[in-house]
């Protein structure tokens, strides 16, 4: 499996919402980077599974903005492997939803049914060991410059990494202030043994 994989400078992203990410963040990060190359549903089935299991996710804490049209799907799905679930807000349209994946078996059974909702363009992240997010009136920069929205707030703890797979399933970035993401060969080694990556260097 091929992937490019690439620190992003600064300038790439702001702690606001309305720039690179559509969220909020909240805390200290340093190690902000990209993978890209890949179409994350033609991928290894075992790529993310081991990648998590090699930096001693679990449980992860995974955040998505549910369509009505998904809702039940998406309850069904977290009855079936016994995952719990919450919603950080009540609006008929979009549901801002938050899953404890305590294991593998969970992250592999749940999967495929967030990259459907990432193949829609809606927002997939999630979280290593501790649960983040919360949802909170914000001031939007951007396209939506000085609009106060409620908004998705990532607040970033101590020991925990952030992974949001970009729109149309094509990209992972990850935030971090894991050490184990602080140089390229300790990205490089944390991968899968059937993981070739290129580094790319973003201007």
């Amino acid at each position: 499996m091929n992937i490019e994989v690439g620190y992003l400078p600064k300038k790439y992203y702001s702690l606001n919402p309305g720039g690179f990410f559509p969220f909020a963040l909240e805390g200290h990060a340093p190690y902000v980077f990209c993978l890209d190359g890949f179409y994350l549903p033609d991928c290894n089935e075992n790529f993310l599974p081991i990648w998590m299991r090699n930096i001693d996710a679990f449980p992860l804490y995974f955040c998505a903005q549910i369509n009505s049209y998904w809702k039940k799907d998406f309850e069904h799905s977290c009855e079936k492997f016994n995952i719990n679930y919450s919603y950080l807000n009540s609006d008929p349209d979009f549901t801002v939803s938050v899953t404890e994946i305590q294991n593998e078996y969970q992250f592999r059974s749940i999967i495929p049914f967030y990259l459907t909702l990432c193949n829609e363009i809606d927002l997939v992240l999630w979280s290593t060991n501790k649960d983040v997010f919360s949802v909170k009136q914000k001031k939007w920069y951007g396209n939506w410059e000085g609009k106060v929205l409620e908004t998705l707030v990532v607040r970033l703890k101590t020991g925990t990494s952030i992974f949001w797979i970009g729109y149309d399933c094509t990209s992972i970035s990850v935030i971090s202030n894991n050490s184990y993401f602080s140089t390229y060969e300790k990205i490089i080694e944390s991968f899968p043994e059937f993981v070739y990556p290129r580094i790319c260097e973003y201007e």
